[in-house]
């Protein structure tokens, strides 16, 4: 089970509903037992340059930053996601801005369970179990 709160600096908008089952259809695949507790939060451009310079050490605007909560607990921890960002990604890739939310929120769940892209092999893995998810999904 997902509990999801989610702190919207932007006017984008999204279905919770459908973030959750999302989430929910993830937490299954990848056998992730009890609730989970997962903050999102959207914000704008320069906000999440900020925070990429500070915590990543990269000075430039990311579409999605994961933070793990350090406590053994519910608390999954916390996805940050530029509105901005995914509305230009979602138009670059000719899919809906909900679509590219959607698949963000999956990419930052994932690094929050463990899951990381920094070497190459891990990167195929993460990126397959991503599309496997959300073509189970969709269909």
């Amino acid at each position: 089970m997902i509990v999801l709160e989610i702190n919207n600096q932007t006017v984008f908008r999204v279905s919770r509903k459908k973030i959750v089952s999302l989430l929910e259809l993830a937490q299954k695949n990848i056998k992730q037992k009890g609730q989970k507790n997962i903050s999102l939060a959207f914000v704008s451009a320069p906000q999440i340059k900020k925070l990429n310079k500070i915590y990543r050490h990269k000075d430039a605007v990311t579409d999605v930053l994961s933070f793990e909560d350090d406590q053994k607990s519910a608390d999954l921890g916390e996805i940050i996601i530029c509105g901005k960002r995914a509305e230009s990604q979602a138009k670059e890739f000719k899919h809906s801005f909900e679509k590219e939310v959607l698949r963000l929120a999956l990419h930052g769940y994932l690094h929050l369970s463990g899951y990381d892209h920094v070497k190459e092999e891990e990167a195929v893995a993460m990126e397959t179990l991503e599309e496997t998810i959300l073509n189970k999904f969709y269909a």
